[in-house]
């Protein structure tokens, strides 16, 4: 048997400072027709995690409101105006003196198996509705109907990601506001593929991935859209393959440490992945979006951790060689690899001519593939208009409602991804051409393309 209902709640920050001040939060049912409404339809289970959360975030130093005396204190003046839902909101939110809005979404579900909550939880700009952050969760699996248990089990999974968002500074506090090249590159979806993922019954308990999205650098220029491409991709591992959200490593601006952490060093593959996979059991993901640059010396490739100087790479950066010799030491089920950056060093040195790398890739990996976003004496491009790498648009695009579907039998394969992807006439290949007159091809190696990497629901 399985029960299924979702509750909508939204909660606002005023004007305080998070960690020092605290903030003071407003937990509130959403109704997307009429919040007035919501506020009158509000159920006791919806009370009971209203509560949570706001107890929750009171522990991680957040002053806490009611949203009760809050409502009373607005319909008592009249603010109820049904035919202007928009203005009813954007009122509530400066009657509580509000600079974020946080949309939680609430699904609890009874199987077999115990019952569970899952948690989508979204943090927006209350001036301008702009998406903040994105986090999701799923509680554990219990015997229990206590929904307020179970959502605070999935909340205490995302709480700390979703209140590192919660910290601005305010011109109303004696804080001072960050300057322009202190301002950090966030989370901010606004694309098709980043909602609406398609269903599948996809289950992959012992599967493990690594997902890095590295923006912002300190030595050299910006990823604009890195930190939007790794948040979906995780997105997506849970959502769409069924992976353990425990189960994914996920960095954003990964320093060297972080690299050396996860995958290992040289001469010793035993980093945080290797410790985390069960042998012959786990299917490994990596997934990257950020610098990718050539040694100037030795002409191999590295990625670029965000705190490398470039004209250091060979120093300072995160070897490929280092990174593909210990993921062939691994005793993985099967290794998939999607990088999006480029290792030609255009993007990262002024003056130079396109450097083709050393590099044998994926070869010694059983069981592995890689899918890369260009050639690597290639550029990689963004695509502005989706808030995504031009790459990683298209790989998403590619498992969207499952458009790279081509026999229409429900499941996917690497071939058919990059078949997607590399189409000349709607693919990457073409936009990189037509948005930015650059040639940008990407790459597929390995010798399991054809496996069924995704089966959605038929």
């Amino acid at each position: 048997m399985k029960i299924l209902y979702s509750l909508i709640l939204i909660i606002f920050i005023s004007s305080l400072v998070y960690g020092q001040n605290g903030a003071q939060l407003i937990v509130v049912p959403y109704h997307e027709q009429d919040i007035c409404a919501g506020f009158d339809e509000m159920t006791a289970k919806q009370r009971e995690a209203i509560d949570e959360i706001s107890s929750q975030l009171k522990q991680k130093g957040f002053q806490t409101a009611s949203f009760t005396a809050v409502m009373r204190k607005f319909k008592s003046k009249g603010g109820c105006d049904t035919h202007n839902p928009n203005k009813m909101l954007k009122e509530v939110l400066e009657s509580a003196k509000s600079t974020y809005y946080i949309v939680v979404e609430s699904e609890f579900q009874e199987t077999g198996e115990g019952n569970y909550v899952n948690l989508n939880v979204s943090v927006y700009q209350a001036d301008n509705d702009e998406l903040i952050t994105y986090e999701s969760a799923q509680s554990d699996k219990e015997y229990i109907s206590n929904e307020r248990s179970l959502t605070r089990n999935a909340f205490l999974k995302i709480v700390d990601a979703t209140a590192n968002y919660l910290s601005p500074s305010f011109a109303n506090t004696q804080a001072t506001k960050p300057t322009t090249n202190e301002q950090k590159i966030k989370v901010n979806l606004i694309s098709e593929v980043d909602f609406n993922l398609p269903k599948t019954r996809m289950q992959n308990p012992d599967a493990v991935a690594v997902v890095i999205g590295n923006a912002n650098y300190t030595k050299t220029k910006t990823v604009d859209f890195a930190l939007n491409d790794a948040f979906i991709v995780k997105k997506y591992l849970v959502e769409v393959l069924g992976f353990k959200e425990g189960n994914i490593l996920y960095k954003e601006d990964a320093l060297k440490s972080d690299f050396e952490v996860l995958f290992g060093v040289k001469d010793n593959p035993k980093g945080k992945l290797n410790n985390s996979i069960k042998q012959g059991k786990s299917d490994v993901f990596i997934f990257y979006s950020g610098h990718g640059a050539p040694g100037l010396k030795d002409k191999e490739g590295y990625f670029v951790p965000v705190d490398c100087d470039p004209q250091y790479i060979e120093l300072g950066g995160y070897s490929t060689d280092v990174f593909y010799k210990n993921l062939a030491q691994i005793k993985a089920k099967s290794v998939t690899i999607v990088l999006d950056a480029c290792f030609s060093g255009v993007e990262l040195y002024e003056n130079i001519s396109p450097i083709r790398i050393k590099t044998k890739g994926i070869l010694g990996v059983i069981d592995g593939v890689l899918l890369t976003s260009s050639f690597s004496d290639e550029v990689s491009c963004w695509y502005n208009e989706k808030g995504h790498g031009m790459f990683s648009y298209f790989f998403l695009k590619a498992i969207h409602q499952f458009n790279a579907d081509f026999d229409e039998d429900k499941k996917l394969t690497f071939n058919e991804i990059h078949h997607y992807i590399a189409d000349i006439t709607e693919g990457l290949p073409y936009y990189a051409r037509r948005l930015h007159g650059i040639e940008q091809n990407p790459t597929l190696q390995g010798n399991n393309t054809y496996k069924v990497w995704i089966e959605g629901d038929k």
